[in-house]
């Protein structure tokens, strides 16, 4: 268990070092998306996005989703920080309450884009969580993003 563990705290600090540079020296660069930018593509509508606040991985507002995105660098890869909201509703209930799990996120594999000629998109999304986590998940998980939406 401590072995995990370990390893969790030694790639969110490697995530916080490797951020906090970049930060420094995006600060100086514009923040305005030019036509080379990797994007991520919102699977609700299709939509290539640019430091997003929110994303939604399932596109299903009762489940999951990631809220209070920041970013410290977004160039091949991107790296964040942000809070995954977790609905602990079963099926059959009406309604639940949002838990909130606080998490680094990184967003990395860039590959083409699809019918965007020139544009690439990340095709991976992991995050880490930070500190505690839902009972069933392991303290990091890695997606694999579509290309387009549904």
């Amino acid at each position: 268990m401590r072995l995990t563990r370990a390893r969790v705290f030694v790639a969110a600090g490697l995530l916080a070092l490797a951020g906090t540079a970049t930060g420094t020296i995006l600060a100086a660069g514009p923040v305005a998306a030019a036509p080379s930018q990797v994007v991520l593509v919102n699977p609700c509508i299709g939509v290539g996005q640019v430091r997003p606040a929110v994303y939604d991985i399932g596109c299903m507002s009762s489940s999951e989703f990631v809220t209070g995105l920041s970013w410290t660098s977004w160039r091949s890869v991107a790296f964040g920080h942000g809070t995954l909201k977790v609905n602990d509703c079963t099926p059959s209930c009406a309604q639940g309450k949002y838990i909130k799990y606080p998490i680094l996120t990184v967003l990395w594999r860039a590959r083409a884009w699809p019918m965007h000629s020139g544009r690439e998109y990340f095709s991976r999304l992991t995050w880490i969580y930070t500190s505690k986590r839902p009972a069933h998940e392991r303290s990091a998980q890695t997606f694999t993003l579509p290309p387009s939406g549904p």
